[in-house]
């Protein structure tokens, strides 16, 4: 298991948190009567500074229109945010966001480099920044701002960055503190398959198949179920000689993820 490969659309969903005003987007599209989400009403009742509110609106709206892919109007949104609000750092990290998924590598390091000084102790920025940090191979700095998130008392997503820690960690080859990573995750998420998938890919990079098998084992008594627990499984199987054991795998990851190109790369010995 390697760093996310994905588009940083995908990472963002999985990654960020942006908070108090997602019930504001979801109200008009989900039905029922409209409520009143003007600034100046909800700003009444919240006791927030107009401004910031407002920056949020637009922050938030932002973020739904990057996930969705519309670039254009995701900048616009964005910096309109940054506009009305130019000290809210959650808008210049989803901003950073944006400019990562164009390739402008210079405006998304910036953007989000004005997060982090804006918005220190938010743990989904520092963690984004720390998930783009990796994408550019700077291992050592995207570590740093993962470690940062994980120390904040008030994060309250801790195992997303570990889990992106360790993976970070993993592709740069640096198996003891992929291990240390994922350990951690598995302590504060123990019926979560996300640590055991970490330490099975640790274990098939370093070719200690008896750990994958246990690993694996763990990693399928917990959620959710992966292709890349079932190949691994498959694969350390198939080294130990258990070819019962291998099939079984193999087969499991044929009818539930019959999409997953880990399958042809089983049939094509791709465990080597």
């Amino acid at each position: 298991m390697t760093f996310r490969t994905e588009s940083p659309r995908c990472w963002f969903a999985l990654f960020t948190a942006v908070s108090c005003v997602a019930v504001l987007a979801g109200c008009a599209g989900a039905g029922g009567s409209k409520t009143d989400d003007s600034p100046q009403s909800a700003t009444a009742t919240n006791n927030e500074d107009p401004m910031r509110f407002r920056a949020k609106v637009h922050t938030e709206l932002g973020s739904n229109y990057f996930q969705r892919g519309q670039m254009a109007i995701a900048l616009e949104e964005l910096n309109e945010a940054v506009k009305l609000d130019p000290r809210y750092g959650v808008a210049h990290g989803i901003l950073g966001l944006v400019h990562a998924d164009l390739g402008e590598t210079a405006k998304a390091d910036a953007s989000f480099r004005r997060a982090i000084e804006l918005a220190p102790n938010e743990g989904d920025v520092r963690n984004n920044y720390g998930s783009y940090l990796c994408r550019q191979n700077k291992t050592k700095e995207g570590l740093e701002q993962f470690d940062a998130a994980l120390r904040l008392p008030l994060y309250t997503t801790p195992n997303i960055a570990l889990e992106n820690a360790g993976s970070c960690a993993l592709a740069a080859s640096l198996i003891r503190p992929a291990e240390a990573y994922f350990s951690r995750l598995i302590q504060i998420q123990p019926f979560s398959s996300r640590g055991y998938q970490g330490l099975a890919a640790i274990a098939y990079k370093t070719s200690k198949h008896e750990d994958i098998r246990k690993h694996v084992a763990a990693g399928l008594r917990a959620n959710p179920v992966t292709p890349e627990l079932l190949f691994y499984g498959a694969c350390a199987e198939r080294k130990l000689g258990d070819r019962a054991a291998e099939l079984g795998h193999t087969e499991m990851l044929k009818t539930r993820f019959k999409d997953s190109p880990l399958n042809e790369a089983l049939r094509r010995g791709g465990c080597e």
